[in-house]
């Protein structure tokens, strides 16, 4: 598997990946009672990725450059989903939007600025 995709299974533990791709195009994460953690500071996407997710008792932190655009569309039961990039003098690239799809029941998906 080539660093464009991920899949990822955190169960009672952790996984960590660092994303280096130029191109990545898509990811599937899988926790349950575990915590997944995806840093995109030295990746790229072009238009539209889906990074899909599914959660029981979990946590996602997602570090994302703050000009992309990510876009939550979580099915959520009990779930927190936490945008803390926000910087109003960052232009937003519609050219790069990462999707987030998938169901959480009594999760938490954060997304960071890659300075974190």
């Amino acid at each position: 598997m080539t660093d464009n995709y991920i899949n990822t299974t955190a169960i009672f533990g952790e996984v960590k990946k660092k994303i280096l791709s130029k191109d990545f195009k898509f990811g599937q994460l899988t926790n349950v009672f575990g915590r997944t953690t995806v840093d995109f500071s030295n990746a790229d996407i072009n238009g539209v990725v889906i990074l899909d997710s599914t959660q029981l008792f979990g946590e996602i932190r997602i570090k994302a450059p703050a000009n992309w655009h990510v876009v939550p569309e979580v099915t959520n039961i009990f779930v927190v989903v936490d945008d803390k990039r926000r910087n109003p003098t960052i232009n937003i690239d519609n050219n790069k939007t990462l999707i987030l799809r998938g169901v959480g029941i009594f999760a938490t998906i954060n997304i960071i600025d890659c300075l974190n």
